[in-house]
């Protein structure tokens, strides 16, 4: 390469030469290059790439942050679903990181500690810190980021009260401490006067209702414990398009300008105390297009604009005492009286009575308590008399963990303790972050998605459904699935339906994202068809990446477990989002869909069916051609062997993946189980001799066997030996944890 020094570049200039065109050129582009982008010309400074790196250790080296060194170059990081770093001047900005902890850290992390960590960092304006196990009382040094406009703490073990200090942010136009556990009286929110989004939805807070900022867009504080009658203070939410306050124990009558706030189109009060009746004349602003009322003690009918549906306004109104609408789905007037008693409590000052009366109450009280006390009794020595008659093979036998003998499974699956399964529950819902809103949308909207359904975008033709590509205005792919009714249904019967489908939504499934209702020939009050929008998956299938597709590099196996945790994510969502849960569901490996980050996703599950709608077979079949339910599930037997049979299937997918051979038949599959558990009993150090030759060189030897354990585990002959879903996910968890181990002492790098 020529040398050169800008004195000799100055002193010998050639007009025609080229290569010092060349130089000129690059030398021009570069200052452009440093102009426009001034950030990317600083490194990060010494002192917040220390800040980072401390960081990664007391987050205890969460997946996304495995591979950051001293090297690592945190502004030019590649943004990810679960990473993004943007910086300023070589400053940090933006600190996002999105985790999959399904407990919290260890006893060794300190809130305060880390809070103290990411104050080095003071011009953050985002900080997003989603399920990383993240515990304890949340640090009053929140307040220290005065620049911060988003603030995302969602889906971690944060307990204790909101700090009030947290109001001093002025700044912060986004606050989502969701799915935590904090508990106790709200801080005074209204200070934050550039407050849009407030997200405070699965906690334990209350029992007085908020003060709120006015400049509110989305207002969510569903599932808590708020007791207090809904403020007029809310009156003067002119944005508020949002507002959720289902599943509390709110009291009192509804306001009627709720349903007339400006800018609302989204309001559900579900599953509360509300009491009496709504007004003849409420006024709905045109915007509104979902309300949920029900499952409250309201009376009376219905107002005239929320009385019927439909195709841009859904509205549920079911488990009240309404005299309008469908009887089957309301109860008697008795019972909302006597719950609206029951949900208004005396205050202090209306309290009185004399001794006599006091003495009563406490002789009530205790004599239920001792009642209770000898009932618990009695039942404990039952319990421990017929646990005594019980021989130990059976008692052996009901642990499917227990150490197998003749005739069991070689293979054992760690279980968990009581405190690990409940935040494997809690961790359920992380699933359903970053999805795109449920909505209903309108034939034109369709129409358009599909350029009228032009046959060039039909994907599949049947009997009674046609599927559609579209492209709807928002540029996301969705397939539109056309369902023609086999009886026609009420609008209400219909939307009760839709309501459940429209919680089938999570990351690891191939979600619904909303629905359109076509209506008869009488125009409204019965409907013939359902258009299903779903998400559009054109990255192949788990099976193609786990060979060359498309040219493609094939999976790594740190990639193939990521993807099969999805999978277990997704079936334990099945499992557990209606009761019954969505079981026997089509669950084979090209069913398994990966996006363009290799998520995976589970299309062809079942969707529930209408319980009052029974098939000729004896099953239940819901209204929609193609969904017919495998068999009754009524029965608790017929929903475990569901479950476990989904398990089965699940192993399959496990087998493939870590050995990358297809079992086409049972002759197959029995060999390679009886060649595993030899391998397994004998010298597992062989197991690397199955395993795809993909992998090898990528996976650390007990991370391949705790899978391997798990695929034989599920695939046991009997039914009763397979693990549950929530242990299947521990163990696989626990593999990702040996690889991540394993990789860093062989200084590896994986993108998982």
């Amino acid at each position: 390469m020529r040398a050169f020094s800008k004195m000799g570049f100055l002193a010998h200039p050639k007009a025609n030469s080229l290569p010092d065109l060349c130089i000129v050129s690059i030398a021009a582009v570069s200052v452009v290059f440093f102009l426009c982008f001034p950030s990317a010309a600083q490194p990060l400074s010494p002192s917040q790439s220390k800040a980072l790196l401390r960081l990664q250790r007391l987050l205890e080296y969460p997946p996304p942050l495995a591979s950051w060194s001293d090297a690592t170059a945190f502004c030019y990081l590649p943004p990810s679903p679960s990473l993004s770093i943007s910086c300023s001047g070589g400053r940090v900005t933006e600190l996002s990181i999105v985790g999959d902890a399904s407990r919290p850290l260890s006893a060794n992390f300190s809130s305060d500690s880390f809070f103290t960590t990411l104050s080095r960092l003071p011009d953050l304006t985002t900080l997003s810190l989603v399920s990383l196990g993240l515990w304890g009382p949340l640090s009053a040094k929140v307040d220290r980021f005065s620049s911060l406009q988003v603030l995302n703490l969602s889906s971690n073990y944060f307990s204790g009260v909101i700090p009030p200090k947290i109001s001093n942010i002025t700044s912060l136009q986004n606050l989502v401490l969701s799915r935590n556990s904090f508990n106790g009286t709200v801080p005074d929110l209204h200070p934050l006067t550039a407050l849009l989004q407030l997200d405070l939805s699965g906690n334990r807070l209350g029992p007085d209702f908020p003060s709120l900022s006015g400049s509110l867009v989305t207002l969510f504080l569903n599932n808590n414990s708020f007791r207090d009658k809904l403020p007029a203070s809310l009156a003067s939410l002119d944005h508020l398009r949002k507002l959720d306050l289902s599943s509390n124990q709110l009291n009192g009558w509804i306001p009627a300008f709720l349903f007339s706030l400006p800018s609302v189109q989204y309001l559900d009060l579900s599953e509360n105390r509300l009491t009496g009746e709504l007004p003849a004349n409420l006024s709905c602003s045109n915007q509104l297009g979902y309300v949920d009322i029900s499952n409250n003690l309201i009376v009376g009918g219905l107002p005239s604009c929320i009385q019927s549906n439909s195709s841009t306004r859904v509205v549920l109104s079911s488990g009240n005492c309404l005299n309008s609408g469908d009887f089957g789905f309301q109860h008697p007037s008795s019972y909302c009286n006597q719950g609206a008693l029951a949900a208004v409590l005396p205050s202090s000052n209306k309290i009185s009575g004399s001794k006599s009366n006091l003495g009563l109450i406490f002789a009530i009280v205790g004599g239920v308590i001792a009642g209770a006390v000898l009932v618990g009794l009695l039942v404990f020595l039952i319990f421990k008399k017929l646990r005594s008659k019980l021989r130990p093979e059976d008692r052996e036998a009901n642990n499917i963990f227990s150490t197998p003998s003749a005739g069991k499974s070689l293979v054992q699956v760690a279980s968990r303790s009581p405190a690990e399964a409940r935040h494997m529950s809690h961790a359920i819902g992380i699933g359903t972050l970053g999805l795109t809103p449920y909505r209903v949308f309108s034939m034109e909207e369709l129409e358009e998605a599909t350029n009228s359904f032009d046959p060039s975008n039909l994907i599949e033709d049947g009997p009674r459904a046609q599927s559609y590509k579209g492209w709807l205005r928002d540029g996301s792919w969705v397939v539109i699935r056309h369902l023609k009714l086999r009886q026609k249904l009420s609008q209400r019967s219909l939307l009760q339906y839709m309501d459940i489908i429209s919680k089938f939504r999570h990351r690891h499934l191939v979600s619904i994202v909303g629905h359109c209702i076509a209506s008869g020939p009488d125009g409204g009050n019965t409907m013939d068809s359902v258009f299903l929008v779903s998400e559009h998956i054109t990255n192949g299938n788990l099976r193609d990446h786990l060979g060359e597709w498309r040219n493609r590099e094939m999976m790594t196996w740190p990639q193939r477990v990521s993807a099969v945790i999805g999978v277990a994510r997704g079936i334990q969502f099945l499992h557990t989002v209606t009761v019954p849960g969505i079981i026997g569901n089509d669950l084979n490996i090209e069913n398994i869909l990966l996006d363009q980050t290799l998520t995976a996703k589970i299309s062809n599950y079942n969707l529930p069916t209408l319980p009052n709608l029974k098939s000729n077979k004896g099953g239940s079949e819901s209204p929609l051609t193609g969904t017919v339910a495998k068999g009754d599930l009524s029965s608790i037997g017929n929903v475990a062997h569901g479950e476990k049979e989904d398990i089965y299937q699940l192993g399959l997918i496990l087998l493939e993946v870590t050995t990358g051979k297809y079992m086409g038949s049972r002759s197959e599959l029995d060999s390679l189980r009886a060649k595993l558990q030899k391998i397994l009993a004998d010298n597992s150090a062989n197991l690397k001799g199955l395993a795809d030759p993909a992998i090898h060189g990528s996976f650390a030897h007990n991370s391949l066997r705790t899978v391997v354990e798990v695929s034989l585990s599920c695939i046991s002959k009997d039914p009763k030996q397979r693990p549950s879903i929530d242990d299947i996910l521990w163990n696989l968890q626990y593999s990702v944890q040996v690889q991540d181990g394993w990789g860093s002492s062989e200084n590896l790098s994986f993108q998982m």
